[in-house]
C-alpha cells in the first residue's frame, strides 16, 4: 500500500480534527449544548465592553470548559446568535492576533439606531481615537510619534500633561488603543532617541470607515471631500473590494 504524501498531510490532519470535534459535540445532550452557546454569546457581550479581542484560549477556559474541543461549532452557533439577536458580528482578527475575536457593529451607527450605549467616558475616548485615527490616515497612513504628540497638543491635548478626561493621554493611546486593536505601533530600529510609527490597528481597518474619516476632517475644515486628492482615492480604494463583495453575494 503506497505511503500518503507530504502533501496530504494536513487534509488527513483537519479530516482527524473534525471527527475529534463532532464526537465532542456528540457527548453533549441539545439542552447543554444550547447553554454553552449562550455562555458564549453573554461572555463575548460582556468582555467586548473592555474592547479588548477576546481570545479564543480564555473562551474555552472560562466557558467551554471540558468541551473546549466543541469550540468550532459552539463558536459557529454563538456567532449566528449574536448576529440575528444583537446585530453584532463576531470577526476573527488575522496575523499575530489570530485566535482574537472582536464584534462589530452590523446596524447603523447614528444616535438613533445605535443599540450599544457608550458611557461619557467612552464616548470621549472614541473621540479621541477618531482624532488620532484622522491624523494618521491624513499623513499618509503612517505617522511618527513626534508628529503625533505635536498635532494633538496643538488640538489642546498635551501628552506629556494629565488631561481632566483622559488621564494619561500617553498611556492611554499606547497602551489601551494598541491592547483594542485601534492602533499599531511599529518601533523603528537603530534609531536614538527611539522613534515609533503609528498605524491603524485591525480593529479601526474592520470598524472605521476611512471615507467617514475623509468627511469628518472635511467638516473641520469645511472643504470636499475629494480636495484631498491622495486620502480620496485612498478611501475609493478601500472601500471598492467591499462593494464588490457586496455586489457579489446579492
Amino acid at each position: 500500500m503506497a505511503s500518503r504524501s507530504k502533501k496530504d498531510a494536513p487534509e488527513v490532519a483537519a479530516s482527524q480534527s473534525m471527527t475529534q470535534v463532532q464526537k465532542a459535540v456528540a457527548s453533549m445532550d441539545k439542552g447543554e449544548r444550547e447553554r454553552k452557546s449562550d455562555e458564549v454569546v453573554k461572555y463575548i457581550l460582556i468582555m467586548d465592553q473592555k474592547k479588548i479581542p477576546i481570545k479564543k484560549l480564555d473562551i474555552n477556559k472560562n466557558v467551554l470548559k471540558e468541551h473546549s474541543k466543541t469550540f468550532p461549532v459552539i463558536i459557529a452557533e454563538a456567532t449566528k446568535k449574536l448576529s440575528t439577536v444583537f446585530g453584532l458580528e463576531l470577526k476573527e482578527l488575522e496575523e499575530k492576533h489570530r485566535g482574537s475575536y472582536i464584534l462589530l457593529n452590523k446596524l447603523d451607527t447614528d444616535a438613533e439606531n445605535n443599540h450599544l450605549e457608550w458611557s461619557p467616558e467612552d464616548d470621549s475616548k472614541m473621540g479621541l481615537v477618531t482624532v488620532v485615527l484622522s491624523l494618521i490616515f491624513m499623513n499618509g497612513n503612517v505617522m511618527q510619534d513626534g508628529p503625533l504628540w505635536n498635532a494633538l497638543k496643538k488640538l489642546g491635548v498635551d501628552p506629556e500633561q494629565p488631561h481632566e478626561l483622559f488621564g494619561d493621554v500617553k498611556k492611554l493611546i499606547t497602551q489601551e488603543f494598541v491592547r483594542q486593536c485601534y492602533l499599531e505601533i511599529v518601533r523603528q530600529p537603530n534609531t536614538d532617541p527611539p522613534v515609533s510609527e503609528f498605524k491603524w490597528g485591525q480593529r479601526a481597518k474592520l470598524e472605521i470607515s476611512k471615507r467617514h474619516i475623509l468627511d469628518f476632517v472635511s467638516d473641520i475644515y469645511g472643504i470636499e471631500p475629494s480636495a484631498w486628492t491622495s486620502q480620496w482615492q485612498d478611501a475609493q480604494d478601500t472601500e471598492e473590494p467591499e462593494v464588490s463583495n457586496n455586489r457579489s453575494k446579492t
